[in-house]
């Protein structure tokens, strides 16, 4: 596979891109974004275009790739065709944490699901228009890329929430990839633990959205689950190691032995060293 830039438009709310890309082969591959992605594609989509959407197995369903879709950030997307050439255009939404128009929207972004076969005429209109901007700028083109930007992301969302009043309402909080990430993130801790921001980074949502679909998904709230998580690790490490205290304190991301004892008797039951001479009894 090979790709060339046609374009770039480097905005504060945006990337604009214009891609062409060659595939001499079938392609299969695997790509993952830090940001949420727009793409339309300017030319024939190539043939036997699919896409999956989260962790892979042996039971992926794919769809049909259509001439416009969505990329959430940080999910992972597997994507497959019979080889050719396509010219996209691709618009990128960095997060913002600036209190801007663009900021409060991506908060709502984070929480749109991914689609391979996007179908709104508003959309693709506005994504030619910012791949027309990216190739041949005119007169205060800044100003244009940002109202595009913005008007963009105020159709996608209201889209999405007209789609989900429609259908029933969702309880499944996180997706199981998601939920996996952060356990994998709690588990390897070795001298700092992660917070809610960090999980929330990590799996490509809002603070507050974690808060809530986690404990929709879980029965418990976030927190809850990191505190019992690392008092588990300290268990490990307790019963495992001759390690002492303070030291099995520092590696699970405590502040101070006494932080400790407080926050694993709340969790055990028990002070870590009477733990310890307990269950080695």
């Amino acid at each position: 596979m090979s790709f060339s830039t046609e374009a770039r438009v480097i905005h504060q709310n945006a990337v604009i891109e214009v891609r062409n890309y060659v595939w001499n082969d079938p392609l299969d591959d695997v790509v993952v974004d830090e940001h949420p992605v727009f793409g339309l594609s300017l030319s024939p989509v190539p043939r036997e275009s699919q896409a999956f959407f989260g962790d892979l197995d042996d039971n992926c369903v794919f769809n049909a790739i259509g001439k416009m879709l969505f990329r959430p950030a940080a999910m992972p997307m597997r994507f497959t065709n019979a080889g050719g050439k396509q010219r996209l255009v691709m618009c990128t939404v960095p997060a913002h944490g600036d209190g801007s128009t663009c900021g409060d929207l991506f908060e709502l972004l984070s929480d749109a699901r991914p689609i391979a076969d996007l179908r709104h005429d508003g959309l693709a209109f506005t994504l030619r228009r910012l791949a027309q901007e990216a190739c041949e700028p005119g007169f205060a083109s800044s100003a244009m890329v940002e109202a595009l930007v913005t008007g963009l992301l105020v159709d996608f969302i209201r889209m999405e929430k007209r789609v989900s009043a429609e259908r029933k309402p969702y309880t499944g909080g996180l997706a199981p990839w998601q939920l996996r990430r952060i356990d994998e993130a709690l588990h390897h801790i070795d001298g700092s633990a992660p917070g809610v921001s960090d999980l929330a980074t990590i799996i490509g949502v809002s603070p507050r959205h974690l808060l809530r679909a986690f404990r929709a998904s879980t029965g418990i709230t976030v927190v809850k689950h990191i505190a019992r998580v690392r008092a588990n690790r300290a268990c490990e490490l307790l019963l495992s190691t001759r390690l002492p205290v303070k030291q099995i304190a520092s590696r699970c991301g405590y502040a101070s032995t006494t932080a400790f004892a407080t926050a694993f008797r709340r969790e055990i039951g028990l002070p870590p060293k009477e733990y310890r001479a307990r269950t080695r009894q």
